[in-house]
């Protein structure tokens, strides 16, 4: 996205914002459920086990009540993105297909870029650069010949943006040079490495180049695989982390599997990009890979926001078995409905489709999910000589402490027949075993609990930051404030009561915003106001319009909020009062001892009223 050099033209941005559905927006990036009248998800902001973003479609607004963020459709996307207002305005008008001013159009395509924009620009450039390289030159041919020995077609390669890049520590240098690529950016792209003399260098060099997107779907990074094998290099690089790239949140072909993944609520997470890309053609378009390191809580979460249930499929070798270990061990505390797929002989997803087919790895994927207590069962099975004695006994125990976990007794009972099975024991005692590991467990468990009640009783004695909760006084402001913005009628009103205003100055202020608000062009809403403000007092606004409120409010309850707000109010000045008669006692002020007695009691008066 390009930065705007002058003002977008008010008309258009309210063009932009009445034609596009926020729910439609946030959907790419968040997975919304219906709550009542409004949409929950997880935040895409912070992380959060239980949803507490909040979508309402009428108002066209958004609001965590965690984090406290929240705005109009075009605050959504500066947030989420990292970008400008004036940014967000063309993406949402581009998101909605909303065809530009000729004189915007023009400040589009001449406008500066931002440094991440350039440095997306300059890896998309690279992109389409390898993969001329490698479907249209020369000396690209050996790696043509790997991919199509691999069974990837042009097609294939031009979906996944694949590459070539030469065995040569310039080439892609020179390239950037005649396109005047400044040295800065060439160097903060993490494309090359430095020699001591201060010389560039391509970091990618005979390499397989696959380009890695962000979740909107632009290059930020590649991943090279040497084509022919060394000793000295690894076999798969990755661009280092830039100001666009953190590999720790991207997962490999999200981007274009992220739609899949929400109508069917299911992810398959393979190992390697070339199960992805494999899987993918075999129908399975659903799939995702990690960055060739372990999997992070911040992949996982990217991915809760879209699916529902994660099938993982690594290598069916050790490594990969022992993989899968590690990522149910990181998953087991995520809302995901969890899913192993073990494929037969050792082998990966990319062997398995050559060897058997797209309709066997299709039939496998659906057909043999284990759960992750089966798994653990099969993969314990598989360390264990069942012909000796004391190894049968060893497992049973290992089987043991896996299923003390499970709350099912179902589960329970189903696991433990299978292992009685396996370790050819009686199932009685088997169940006399279990019975007293679950005893010992349990007991562990309390002591955990008792630690950890310890711990946090020492660590927690300062009092919380943001006190949440609302005196009957903010809740009368808040709840009238929301229904003053939406009824001009009574938005009149207390405009026409001389003596009314809200206690909270913040509200006050909201109050008077929104009457100058109303006196500009255009439709007059929610999500038009909250462009109107700047961004600190947006997100007292977004919580003003996200209350819960009763369905139908009377005006004897509406009379009850301006009557508390009102003897607050009256409250604030008896106080005020009072400590003015003491002051002019204590210095021998009679006159104005006995100015403030009356102002006392004249309040007093109509408190009483």
């Amino acid at each position: 996205m390009i930065t705007i050099a002058g003002r977008i033209p008010e008309a258009f941005i309210e063009e932009v914002r009445q034609k596009t559905n926020i729910v439609d927006v946030v959907s790419q990036y968040v997975q919304l459920k219906k709550q009542g009248k409004n949409l929950f998800g997880l935040c895409p902001f912070h992380e959060e086990k239980t949803p507490s973003f909040s979508v309402t479609e009428d108002k066209q607004i958004f609001n965590c009540f965690s984090c406290h963020r929240g705005g109009n459709v075009f605050k959504f996307i500066m947030d989420i993105e990292d970008i400008s207002f004036p940014e967000a305005v063309l993406k949402v008008a581009d998101f909605s297909d909303i065809s530009l001013p000729q004189d915007l159009a023009t400040q589009k395509a001449t406008a500066d870029q931002s440094q991440a924009q350039q440095l997306r620009q300059l890896y998309q450039d690279v992109q389409v650069l390898y993969t001329h390289i490698l479907l249209k030159t020369k000396i690209g041919e050996p790696a043509l010949d790997y991919l199509q020995n691999r069974q990837l077609d042009e097609q294939a390669i031009n979906e996944f943006g694949l590459g070539f890049a030469p065995d040569q520590s310039d080439l892609l240098l020179n390239f950037l040079k005649t396109r005047h690529v400044s040295r800065e950016l060439m160097v903060r792209s993490g494309l090359f490495a430095q020699r001591q003399d201060g010389q560039l260098i391509d970091r990618f060099r005979n390499r397989v180049m696959f380009p890695i997107w962000d979740q909107s779907g632009r290059v930020i990074a590649f991943s090279g695989r040497l084509l022919t094998k060394s000793d000295n290099e690894p076999k798969y690089l990755n661009s280092p982390e830039t100001e666009i790239f953190q590999k720790r949140d991207v997962l490999y072909h999200f981007a274009q599997a992220k739609r899949e993944i929400r109508q069917t609520k299911t992810a398959y997470l393979f190992e390697g990009f070339m199960d992805v890309i494999s899987a993918y053609r075999a129908g399975v378009t659903n799939g995702i890979a990690s960055m060739g390191t372990s999997l992070t809580s911040d992949q996982l979460y990217l991915l809760s926001r879209a699916a529902q249930r994660l099938i993982i499929c690594y290598d069916g070798d050790e490594p990969g078995q022992n993989a899968i270990a590690d990522a149910l061990k990181l998953v087991k505390e995520r809302p995901f409905e969890i899913g192993v797929v073990i494929l037969p002989d050792g082998q990966d997803p990319d062997e398995y489709i050559k060897a058997h087919g797209a309709e066997a790895f299709q039939q496998q994927l659906e057909a043999h999910v284990l759960t992750p207590v089966a798994f653990e069962l099969q993969r314990l099975a598989g360390q264990y000589n069942f012909s000796v004695d004391n190894e049968r006994l060893a497992y049973v125990q290992s089987a043991l402490q896996t299923l003390v976990t499970i709350e099912s007794t179902v589960e329970q009972d189903l696991y433990l027949r299978q292992v009685a099975d396996q370790a050819n024991v009686d199932l009685t005692a088997l169940k006399t075993e279990f019975t007293n590991a679950v005893r010992q467990y349990q007991r562990k468990e309390r002591a955990k609990k008792r630690q950890t009640r310890l711990t946090t009783q020492q660590t927690s004695s300062a009092p919380p930051i943001l006190n949440v909760v609302l005196n009957r006084t903010e809740i009368s402001e808040r709840r009238l404030l929301n229904l003053a913005i939406g009824d001009p009628t009574l938005c009149q009103q207390l405009l026409d009561q001389a003596d009314f205003a809200f206690n909270n100055p913040q509200l006050q202020t909201l109050f008077e915003n929104w009457q100058q608000y109303l006196q500009t062009d255009g439709q007059h809403d929610v999500a038009g106001f909250a462009d109107f403000l700047t961004p600190d007092q947006q997100p007292l606004l977004m919580e003003v319009e996200m209350m819960p409120l009763p369905d139908e409010i009377s005006d004897a309850e509406i009379n009850d909020y301006i009557h508390n707000i009102q003897t607050a109010h009256l409250d604030q000045r008896l106080k005020n009062a009072q400590q003015q008669v003491k002051r002019a006692a204590e210095q021998g002020d009679g006159d104005a001892e006995m100015k403030w007695l009356n102002e006392l009691l004249q309040l007093k008066r109509q408190l009483s009223q």
